[in-house]
């Protein structure tokens, strides 16, 4: 079933560190720019999904067809309501799972598609390093 490779992508991602668990680490992740995706269970009390949300602008945000119980069991974490995928690549195959189950969680599907081929273009393009002068300057 569909939804059981769903929830042993992101056991896998949680083993690999590209998880993170619970609605602090989830924005705190957000704040810090690493954030790809977020996913909430099927039965996420409403103050919490509240708080979720106000990521939605910059985070694609995705409903699970899993409660509480089962995402947590899946993935060692009792009650997790809130989890957030780090990697890309990941949260792109996460989100082709998760499209056909509803209109949001398709919406969703696109915006990761957008950002996995924005940071694929960025791919080998190296910054340009700031210089100093012999006199101490920048350049």
């Amino acid at each position: 079933m569909a939804t059981d490779r769903l929830l042993g992508l992101l056991g896998l991602a949680r083993r690999a560190g590209k998880l993170e668990i619970g609605e602090a680490l989830t924005a705190e992740t957000v704040a810090a720019g690493k954030a790809r995706a977020i996913f909430l269970a099927s039965d996420i009390g409403e103050a919490t999904r509240r708080k979720v949300m106000r990521h939605e602008e910059r985070i694609p945000v995705f409903t699970m067809p899993h409660d509480k119980e089962t995402m947590g069991a899946s993935l060692g974490f009792p009650g997790c309501a809130v989890c957030c995928l780090t990697d890309v690549g990941m949260a792109r195959a996460a989100a082709e799972q998760l499209a056909p189950l509803s209109e949001a969680n398709a919406a969703a599907a696109v915006r990761v598609a957008e950002k996995e081929a924005r940071i694929a273009s960025r791919k080998g393009i190296k910054k340009k390093k700031k210089t100093t002068a012999p006199n101490g300057t920048k350049q």
